[in-house]
């Protein structure tokens, strides 16, 4: 499931990030972000969006460790 925020997005948003700014930029959580991190907080929701949640930690397999 692609969430942000507590925004689920729709699976298969195929869309340009223009697009999508125009689209999802009046909700009220990105109205309450500040003028000067809401574009980033933007591209972050449309990547989630458009490519899924990505993991940012990674834990190391098991052949790593042995080495």
């Amino acid at each position: 499931m692609r969430k942000y925020k507590g925004i689920t997005f729709a699976e298969g948003i195929n869309m340009s990030f223009a697009d999508f700014k125009e689209q999802y930029s009046d909700l009220e959580i990105f109205k309450n972000i500040p003028e000067e991190n809401r574009e980033s907080e933007l591209k972050k929701a449309y990547k989630i969006a458009t490519y899924g949640n990505i993991k940012t930690s990674a834990k190391p397999s098991q052949e790593n460790r042995n080495e």
